[in-house]
């Protein structure tokens, strides 16, 4: 039994490459696009040598916005775990607009549509202490929904201590089932490999934007958490696919109605 055991060589299905998209667009804001490519299991050990041939840099990216098309240059920024993305000079999103998304690379082809939805506004910011950590204080925000507009999701960052927004921990909802309660405005990572604390310390400023976001949206979300909050279970790992609005590929493309706010922890 040894012998035959030795013997066999594990096989692991096929899974063809296939184009991984993150991206999404704001009122007043320039579009984000990240494009990568999947990466098959392998029994080998893969590094970053390994893995850069699936970052795409040259791929054709266009969105469609009222009849015209405009073509996305790429750019770099050290604000995101992806350094490379692309983006627009002249396009920026207004609330209504609808924007269709294609991108093109080593002979695949994916596309989706989004629409900015309108955003809601923060009426009331709250701080206060963690209750189990002494140093810790947790912000909290009451919402006013904008009509018809039902679910949100807060984006947040800590100044001087995170380069850019980052999905705040948990920040996900639907207004219609929690309509007179403060959410908890927590602290994102935008490594997910790197350790951070959820929460804020003394002193921080607290910069945090309240996004509305439709269905498709709400629902990746929300599954993106479940996965983030369950996957350490050391006993019962916790892991689904995320279900996103791509044809032609995996991944995202999101409109979101965005309203900034600020909150100084004194």
């Amino acid at each position: 039994m040894a012998l035959m055991l030795a013997a066999c060589t594990p096989e692991l299905p096929e899974s063809p490459e296939t184009l991984v998209i993150e991206g999404w667009i704001e009122n007043g804001a320039a579009p984000m696009v990240f494009v990568t490519s999947s990466v098959s299991t392998s029994l080998q050990e893969q590094g970053l040598a390994d893995l850069i041939d699936h970052v795409a840099t040259t791929a054709n990216v266009t969105i469609t916005h009222d009849g015209v098309r405009y073509p996305l240059i790429g750019s770099i920024s050290d604000d995101h775990f992806l350094s490379f993305y692309y983006t627009s000079n002249t396009l920026k999103g207004v609330v209504g607009g609808t924007y269709k998304l294609e991108v093109d690379w080593k002979g695949m082809h994916a596309e989706a549509e989004t629409t900015i939805l309108a955003p809601g506004t923060v009426d009331s910011v709250a701080v206060e202490r963690h209750p189990m950590i002494d140093t810790s204080y947790i912000v909290k925000a009451h919402i006013n929904p904008a009509p018809d507009v039902r679910y949100y999701r807060f984006f947040s960052m800590a100044v001087g201590k995170d380069s850019t927004y980052a999905i705040s921990y948990n920040g996900i909802f639907d207004s219609e089932l929690h309509s007179d309660d403060m959410f908890a405005v927590n602290r994102g990572r935008i490594n997910p490999i790197e350790y951070s604390d959820f929460y804020y310390g003394y002193g921080d400023s607290v910069r945090f934007k309240l996004a509305s976001m439709d269905a498709e949206a709400y629902d990746f979300w929300t599954r993106y958490d479940e996965n983030v909050m369950f996957s350490h279970t050391a006993l019962l790992p916790y892991s689904s696919n995320l279900k996103g609005n791509i044809d032609g590929g995996l991944g995202y493309w999101f409109g979101y109605g965005v309203a900034a706010n600020t909150a100084v922890i004194r």
